[in-house]
């Protein structure tokens, strides 16, 4: 994986790393959510998450379990795989891959030098690993190239006004439609408004659907998060229809 410094970071540390603002890393370890171990110029050390942002892979799903990896890649195509954080062994990677009869499930490994490998060839990046596979097979067993997944395009709608406190979050005003792009994160999603994007709070937005969601809200906002956000803090049961401009939510 690789992320792009969002500001410039200087060492305290023997083993933290330095960087500036805009260079690009090789995230190596992400078992600590705060500290990640990365890689710049031949150099290792530990580097602040919240002074990066990891470039968006559509293959990069996190820390999703094993059990929803193969659910979700059940149902997918011959090749289709994703990236995600090993359970077995937190801050490293695996990979997950849709074969004829199965998911098979691949742990990344890493040499001394911070390679990249399945097999025998070694790659210097995430990335490499993922580009090479795509024409040479992943499997031993069968031929089985990486295909990327097809993903269909997810919207949300904001409930409230968001102003940005930080560089690289994204301004919402109720109302508005966002193109979601990465939501690797609980709490942070990534996504666009026409030719902007940037990170926004989950909890601000709710699913769009143009034919039962109107912005004319005439409920409780705290309650139609709550349908839509299981870790909302103002969650209240609703055990009666709401009318929602001029659709009814069950």
């Amino acid at each position: 994986m690789e992320a792009v410094a969002k500001h410039d970071f200087n060492a305290t540390a023997e083993d933290e790393l330095s960087f500036r603002k805009g260079q690009v890393l090789k995230i190596l370890n992400i078992e600590d959510s705060d500290w990640y171990r990365a890689e710049l110029d031949g150099k290792e050390g530990f580097i602040p998450s919240n002074y990066i942002e990891m470039k968006n892979h559509d293959w990069y799903y996190g820390r999703i379990s094993r059990a929803d990896a193969e659910k979700l890649l059940s149902t997918k195509h011959e090749g289709a795989f994703l990236i995600r954080v090993s359970e077995s062994s937190p801050g490293d990677f695996s990979l997950s891959v849709k074969c004829s009869n199965a998911i098979q499930h691949f742990k990344v490994l890493r040499d001394t030098q911070g390679k990249f490998f399945l097999w025998v060839k070694k790659f210097n990046s995430l990335n490499e690993l993922i580009d090479y596979h795509r024409t040479a097979s992943v499997s031993r067993s069968e031929d089985v190239k990486l295909k990327d997944i097809q993903k269909e395009e997810f919207l949300v709608q904001a409930m409230y006004d968001f102003k940005p406190q930080e560089n690289g979050e994204l301004e919402l005003r109720r109302g508005d439609i966002i193109t979601v792009l990465n939501r690797s994160d609980k709490n942070w999603w990534k996504g666009k408004i026409g030719t902007r994007k940037g990170i926004f709070p989950a909890t601000y937005v709710v699913p769009y659907n143009r034919h039962l969601i109107s912005i004319d809200f005439q409920v409780d906002n705290d309650e139609i998060l709550s349908i839509f956000h299981d870790n909302y803090q103002s969650f209240n049961a609703i055990s009666i229809p709401y009318t929602v401009g001029a659709a009814t939510l069950l």
